[in-house]
């Protein structure tokens, strides 16, 4: 049997505040940087590397655009501003992935035949802390 999670009932919060109407996250995407550490002396012909520096990575995220006084996207051109702050991300299991990041990208899509939707990408920063249930 497969196990898995349904992703209905995930959320992503920043200073006690829920950032409300996601409809899909993408990330967090870490990477590592791998170096080089070859040498004109080494007998195999191939090349051979060593980890490097972790990068806590970014996440996309998509919403319903709600602009209303007290909505998302007041609340994101708020936090669009604002130095950086722990963001958490919180799986339909309750498991979380949080981490200090900022928003490096907001925009928006506005189509004549369907619902405005905002786009949103965190660059973070820093060790993140994974939690599982």
């Amino acid at each position: 049997m497969s196990d898995g999670t349904h992703g209905h009932g995930s959320s992503l919060a920043v200073g006690g505040t829920t950032i409300a109407n996601i409809g899909s996250i993408t990330g967090p995407n870490q990477t590592r940087d791998s170096i080089e550490k070859s040498t004109f002396d080494s007998t195999s012909k191939f090349r051979k590397f060593i980890p490097g520096m972790l990068d806590a990575g970014e996440a996309t995220f998509e919403l319903n655009y709600d602009g209303s006084a007290s909505g998302t996207a007041n609340d994101l051109n708020t936090f669009l501003t604002n130095t950086a702050a722990t963001w958490t991300i919180t799986f339909a299991d309750t498991s979380t992935w949080a981490c200090s990041g900022f928003i490096t990208a907001l925009g928006h899509a506005i189509p004549f035949d369907d619902k405005i939707t905002q786009s949103m990408t965190l660059k973070f920063t820093g060790v993140p802390t994974f939690l599982d249930v």
